[in-house]
């Protein structure tokens, strides 16, 4: 498996909306709002604002983000995001790298050929050592994590009546 990380690109237009519909399919709620045919209309805008994405999900002030998408064989098969520092919400929940594997490619290594492949990314974006959350239940990420090198140090609610959540971090 040739898997590579990318920057968004129009290039893959057609595999990410193909991605986007399997991922709405799913119920994965940062892409719920999403709307498949006003972004085929502009997808130019949505991979511009990709390449210079801020973290936009959190209360928190906002943090620069690479964001790189996993490409096998010409085709988008999942993303991962890197945020270059943590405010207070990416403490609690996101942590500095998250990622997603197209759910039509999840159980072939997709997620940990991208978390080996972005920790040097990481490392030379000034992190020294990168923390990855998920949730308890989440076996597969919990495999992910823990094959890059991720320690375990913490276990907890993410809030008051939130899912447990696991704190890795792994040192750089």
């Amino acid at each position: 498996m040739k898997l590579s990380l990318v920057k968004p690109s129009v290039e893959y237009k057609e595999s990410f909306l193909a991605a986007l519909q399997e991922f709405q399919k799913e119920g994965l709620p940062w892409v719920m709002d999403i709307d498949p045919d006003q972004l085929s209309r502009d997808f130019e805008d949505f991979v511009a604002k990709e390449n210079s994405k801020m973290t936009l999900w959190t209360e928190a002030p906002p943090v620069p983000q690479t964001e790189l998408w996993a490409v096998l064989d010409k085709e988008y098969v999942g993303r991962i995001a890197i945020r270059h520092q943590l405010n207070d919400d990416l403490k609690i929940m996101g942590g500095h790298i998250g990622y997603d594997t197209r759910p039509s490619f999840r159980g072939r290594g997709i997620a940990s050929s991208m978390l080996a492949q972005a920790l040097p990314i990481a490392r030379s974006l000034g992190i020294s050592e990168a923390l990855l959350t998920c949730n308890d239940t989440n076996v597969p990420s919990i495999r992910i994590i823990e094959k890059c090198g991720g320690e375990l140090r913490e276990r907890k609610p993410q809030s008051p009546n939130g899912p447990m959540k696991r704190y890795y971090w792994i040192q750089l």
